[in-house]
């Protein structure tokens, strides 16, 4: 690996790190910066794995260091969405690079609108749902979640941050752990379908597992009470920016 390469891999770790622990879309940071640095699409998408792997780990880490425990019902959610990821990320393995950097493009535009929009609401000083029909609801929609993680894993944590907030109506910290806790579960299954594909670049994603790890460690600490607007700006030069290198140039 260049030295240059190195940098921009932890660079890029850390802010994807932090950015996932405090709200969603880190891989719309990750993705299309291994595919800047060298790697192919279905290696860069197996490769992320690794980061988002480590990321989660430490996220969820530093939620426990703060107090915050798991539940049984989180365990559901998690377990709904591997056999969604198994199919996601089989399929992946299945389109062409080509495509997959025209979907990932677009992906990125969609998730900045969505980003800048943002729709999600904690449910400050509401009751929680979790009646059997939202339990039930919430089971199937995390195995759509599962797909389109496996699948791309990119904008995934904002369909988990949905359910968490507008389904179940959790604060936001709590969203926060579970989304870590079901984002590294499903990741898991993933990371097995990519690792028999032997897609996996291990130097590349160790190096930005180093970064994702650090940022989503600090992150979490950090949300607890977080205000993610000053993040806004520099994300959507990056994106918008990386969103038109996918669609002309690769």
């Amino acid at each position: 690996m260049e030295i240059a390469n190195i940098l921009i891999l932890i660079g890029a770790g850390i802010l994807a790190g932090f950015v996932n622990a405090v709200s969603a879309a880190g891989s719309l940071i990750t993705l299309p910066v291994l595919i800047f640095t060298g790697l192919s699409a279905a290696e860069a998408n197996a490769t992320n794995r690794v980061g988002v792997l480590s990321q989660n780990i430490s996220s969820a880490y530093g939620f426990r260091s703060k107090g915050i425990k798991t539940e049984p019902y989180m365990w559901w959610l998690a377990g709904a969405a591997v056999p969604g990821a198994v199919l996601g990320a089989w399929f992946s393995l299945k389109i062409p690079d080509v495509l997959f950097n025209k979907i990932l493009s677009a992906v990125m535009l969609v998730f900045l609108v969505v980003t800048l929009a943002n729709p999600l609401k904690a449910g400050a000083g509401k009751e929680p749902r979790m009646e059997t029909k939202h339990k039930m609801w919430g089971v199937f929609i995390y195995f759509l979640t599962g797909i389109y993680g496996g699948f791309i894993q990119a904008g995934s944590g904002f369909f988990i941050m949905a359910g968490c907030l507008l389904l179940h109506r959790f604060d936001i910290v709590k969203t926060n752990y579970y989304k870590a806790i079901i984002m590294f579960t499903y990741t898991v299954a993933a990371f097995l379908v990519f690792l028999l594909s032997g897609n996996i670049n291990w130097m590349y994603g160790l190096v930005l597992s180093a970064g994702m790890a650090t940022g989503g460690f600090a992150g979490s600490r950090w949300s607890m009470n977080a205000s993610e607007k000053w993040l806004k700006g520099f994300i959507t030069v990056m994106i918008v920016a990386m969103a038109t290198y996918l669609w002309f140039f690769k």
